[in-house]
């Protein structure tokens, strides 16, 4: 019998990282998730920026981290200016400020690219997963499995990726008016 729960998690995690990815582009609003995986140099080794402090929107074009370790100022606006993702650290006493660059339409076409090739990799990761478990499929037939079950439980995975695939799409059409909305 084939597992469609295992199937429907895969698809799922598919969408996730998606979302995921698609949390860090700029959109010209300060968000925590811009600057919350960036890389800080902290007790000699590299560790993300959510882990060495305190992150918050201080208003629509700002936001403040504030290390749990004071040590740390110079690291982390070290850090968020080596990211070359535009942002302008300054540290102001116990917290370090970071100012969103307004988005001129340049960048956000830009983004808008870099949105695109990473859907176009969500829509990848299902086919590859569409792919497994069409070979599984592929694998129950020669151990046995009827005809009938094989082919019903094929229009289950192309039902379940055809929903996917719309998700994605959804989800595409939604950050792309994100970024071209000034």
């Amino acid at each position: 019998m084939f597992d469609f729960n295992q199937f429907q998690s895969n698809l799922d995690k598919c969408i996730e990282h998606l979302n995921l990815d698609l949390s860090q582009l700029h959109t010209g609003r300060a968000t925590v998730e811009l600057i919350e995986d960036i890389k800080v140099n902290a007790y000699g080794t590299t560790m993300a920026m959510k882990a060495v402090g305190t992150i918050a929107v201080a208003d629509a074009k700002s936001l403040t981290v504030q290390p749990w370790d004071q040590t740390l100022l110079e690291s982390i606006s070290k850090g968020i200016s080596a990211s070359n993702l535009g942002f302008l650290p300054s540290i102001e006493g116990e917290i370090v400020r970071v100012k969103v660059p307004e988005m001129t339409e340049e960048r956000r076409l830009e983004y808008v690219k870099v949105m695109k090739d990473k859907v176009e990799q969500a829509r990848v990761s299902v086919r590859n997963v569409r792919q497994d478990g069409m070979k599984e499929i592929d694998q129950m037939l020669k151990e046995g499995t009827s005809e009938d079950e094989a082919k019903r439980s094929r229009e289950e995975i192309e039902k379940r990726v055809k929903t996917a695939n719309e998700k994605i799409e959804e989800i595409r059409e939604k950050k792309e008016k994100d970024l071209m909305t000034i």
